[in-house]
């Protein structure tokens, strides 16, 4: 299984959260918790610009240093509700 972080992640591919990726309390508050379904939703065409990203049914903007934080393992199927 492939690791990268959140700000290295193609755009519109559901990634999962590492279950031993550490993050600010600031992002853990927002949903991004080890194992959640995220994707990288837009980049901006600034070299620095904001990342919109989707943790679950929730879209944020994150900066790129947030999003670096957030350590992802490669591409998987979010769950569908039954």
């Amino acid at each position: 299984m492939t690791s990268r972080n959140l700000n290295q992640a193609p755009v519109r591919q559901w990634h999962r959260i590492a279950a031993h990726s550490a993050h600010h309390p600031r992002l853990l508050e927002l949903g991004f918790l080890p194992l959640e379904n995220v994707r990288v939703l837009q980049r901006s065409w600034f070299k620095k610009g904001a990342l919109v990203v989707q943790v679950g049914d929730a879209v944020f903007g994150l900066r790129p240093d947030e999003a670096s934080q957030i350590e992802v393992h490669q591409h998987v199927e979010p769950a569908t509700a039954a």
